[in-house]
């Protein structure tokens, strides 16, 4: 047995020739499924991939009837185009751009303007300066602190299917907390002991176990717990058996395990799995098929095309295990997450269970939380341990597949699209190799979340430049990662990929919460409590695409409808009452004033201010572009303020021109600008930057909460008016 990693992969090909391949009807080519509503404009919108939809064969034959690599309009002829050009080429948008870039995805909010912006450059030079790698320390220190745990939290939430209302929802286990989310010791004893028989001690929540794994920068404790705790909350039916009550429990818990943990769906394993598929070809040239090596499925499966799924969803049994006169809580939390029995009892359906090794009569996740335990252990310790036959030890494979998933999913969040398509494996060699080396670094450093966010920030492709300012050959250099369908464009220039086609929109509760935290808004309840049906702003966080619950599943794209919400909720710019959290400047307790109120303060303090001064702040604060372009921006910003620009503050009437103030914030918030990520705006002239600033938001301020998290004690540093200096 070896150790393999992803870049071997190449030498399975012979091993790969001789599996004898099904063909698999209604075999998925778009990546629609995957991403939850995505919007994207490929190369080729109409595309429908006709070789993936047939056998492939074991000779260098392309796997259609059309062999001279020319196509008849009506879709891939089989073998692909060749690229534009065999080298690879990199178009950095520089410092600025990559500062603008991290911190929405990072902490969930925007920048506090150029002054942020500007400071965290400073930063990333004077480091870069000391031959340090500025952007990696400093990615790494906005990955710390409140705003990272609770931006992270609320991914995960979302990662975990976590029901904020209704029936499943349970506030007591997942929002309430106690001192035990303030360090990483509750994180650290689930990691080292099973969840039968050890008590951590004080009983504890759900919610402690989120924030305490993300304090110790290891996910594994969180995934652990949370088969557990979601198991306390079923979905309930009128009118049904216990039996059927049953059926449906196993069918939704078996079914969110499947995609949250493992990435896998049981429908698909007919015609996709690790070791074959339907879209695999032996020739490079029309391979459709790139799967990180190892034969996972079969290991968690018993059977590469895995097993019927009443088997495997029989782990998750309810009835008879779930009781809240039961003896066994977790780890010794509170028994608002559940107690289990953990005999083997009261299996009403009598089905054989199946998952990593055949279950006993009445099996129970019990039997399975041990195999996570010893599966992650050896897997961050030993690596990823593959025969020559491609078969993996099942502990190995259930850990393996989850980190990858999060790795996938997490290059999502920050990318805008996944390394993989609809049936949950990569289309060519470089999403695969870019999937491979994240999940390592993943692994490696024990399931480090940190680790992971900063492999994804300082890869080559998130932080490319638009177009008219790059100086590669085409405007489509990279490969083919975010729309693995370009390849087929019948211009050959068009056939990478481009810094457009990793423009989206930013994920729904990002996009929500860095308006209310712009604005020192409230920002959205993140669950109500048990039995509690009234979820404030449930309609605007739908549109959205917040997921609300199993029925309300969220999206992450634009839509007419959702434009349209959020412009009704924003446009005039006024206080949003949402009902849960304040905000205010970095670092200091919520503000008692908007920040827009605030910003008027200021500026009516400074001689000669003026309308101009104000639009300026305003989009210095939402959109990091506090210059205005030209008599045409001019003319459209006093249609919507109300007044000309050159008018003194001090002769402009202040309702009106507070008015006018919200409403241009208004517009702002529904600009591409503020709502999409990808392109940020361009370097501004720090001349443009306005000469006045909120308390809390000026230079100083900023760095005294930034300096501490960024350079710690690995160096000696100082915060003034003028900014960071390190010495």
């Amino acid at each position: 047995m070896t150790r393999l990693h992803h870049s071997n992969a190449p030498l399975l090909a012979s091993v790969f020739a001789c599996m004898s391949l099904t063909a698999c009807p209604n075999d998925q080519t778009d990546s629609d499924t995957a991403t939850s509503g995505d919007t994207k404009t490929s190369g080729d919108s109409t595309e429908t991939d006709a070789t993936d939809s047939a056998a492939p064969t074991t000779t260098d034959t392309p796997t259609t009837a059309a062999t001279d690599g020319t196509s008849d309009g009506t879709g891939d002829p089989g073998e692909e185009p060749p690229p534009a050009g065999d080298g690879e080429e990199s178009c950095d948008a520089g410092d600025e751009a990559f500062v603008k870039r991290v911190i929405p995805l990072l902490q969930g909010r925007k920048p506090e303007g150029m002054r942020e912006v500007q400071l965290l450059v400073s930063a990333i030079e004077q480091l870069d300066a000391k031959g340090q790698d500025g952007r990696a320390i400093v990615a790494r220190g906005l990955a710390s602190g409140d705003l990272y745990l609770n931006r992270w939290r609320t991914f995960f939430w979302e990662q975990l299917k976590i029901n904020r209302f209704e029936m499943k929802s349970n506030y007591g286990c997942y929002s309430q907390m106690t001192g035990a989310a303030d360090d990483d010791d509750l994180a650290a004893y689930i990691r080292d002991n099973d969840a039968q028989g050890s008590s951590f001690g004080p009983p504890f929540t759900m919610g402690d176990v989120m924030m305490s794994a993300l304090r110790l920068d290891d996910l594994s404790p969180m995934y652990r717990a949370d088969m557990f705790a979601r198991m306390a909350r079923p979905l309930s039916g009128a009118n049904i058996t216990q039996e059927e009550f049953e059926i449906n429990a196993r069918s939704n818990y078996g079914e969110i395990f499947e995609s949250s943990y493992l990435g896998r769906r049981s429908g698909c394993l007919e015609c996709h799995t690790s070791t074959e598929s339907v879209t695999y070809n032996p020739d490079p040239k029309y391979n459709h098929f790139w799967a990180l090596p190892g034969d996972f499925e079969g290991a968690i499966y018993g059977d590469p095309k895995g097993r019927p799924e009443e088997e495997v969803y029989a782990a998750f049994r309810w009835t008879g295990f779930v009781d809240n006169d039961g003896a066994v809580e977790p780890w010794g939390w509170s028994n608002s997450c559940g107690r289990f029995n953990p005999g083997n009892q009261g299996d009403i359906l009598g089905i054989p269970g199946y998952l990593g090794g055949a279950l006993p009569e009445g099996g129970q996740l019990f039997d399975i939380d041990p195999l996570f335990k010893t599966g992650f252990a050896t897997l961050a310790s030993e690596g990823l341990m593959v025969d020559g036959n491609l078969s993996v030890a099942p502990d190995q494979a259930l850990a393996y597949l989850t980190a990858v998933n999060i790795a996938n999913g997490v290059w999502k969040e920050m990318l805008g699209y996944p390394l993989t398509l609809a049936h949950s494996f990569p289309r060519n060699e470089k999403q695969r190799d870019i999937l491979g080396e994240l999940a390592d670094a993943f692994i490696s450093d024990e399931y480090s979340l940190r680790t992971l966010l900063v492999e994804i920030v300082t890869h080559p492709y998130f932080n490319q430049e638009a177009p008219d300012l790059c100086d590669a050959s085409n405007s489509y250099h990279m490969k083919p990662v975010f729309d693995p369908f370009s390849v087929t464009a019948a211009d050959p220039n068009m056939r990478g990929n481009g810094v457009g086609d990793r423009i989206q929109r930013y994920s729904a509760w990002v996009l929500v919460e860095s308006a209310m935290r712009a604005m020192w808004w409230e920002l959205p309840v993140q669950q109500v409590q048990d039995n509690e049906w009234n979820y404030p702003s449930v309609n605007f966080l739908r549109d959205q695409g917040v997921f609300l619950k199993d029925a309300i599943n969220g999206f992450n794209g634009v839509d007419f409808n959702g434009l349209l919400s959020w412009e009704n909720q924003l446009a005039a710019g006024t206080k949003q009452s949402m009902q849960g959290s304040c905000t205010g400047p970095l670092g200091q307790p919520c503000a008692p004033y908007e920040w827009i109120e605030l910003m008027l303060v200021e500026a009516s303090m400074v001689p000669g201010a003026t309308v101009g001064d104000i639009a300026a702040a305003i989009k210095d604060r939402l959109i990091t572009e506090p210059t205005i372009a030209g008599p045409a921006e001019a003319a459209a910003i006093e249609g919507v303020i109300g007044l000309p620009l050159d008018t003194p503050m001090s002769q402009a009437d202040t309702g009106q021109l507070e008015a006018g103030a919200r409403r241009f914030a208004g517009m702002l918030l529904s600009t591409p600008q503020f709502m999409l990520s990808g392109v940020p705006s361009r370097d501004q002239d720090p001349a443009a930057i306005p000469a006045f600033a909120v308390p809390g938001t000026d230079i100083e301020s900023l760095c005294n909460v930034h300096a501490p998290l960024l350079l710690g004690g690995q160096f000696s540093w100082s915060c003034s008016a003028d900014g960071l200096k390190l010495r």
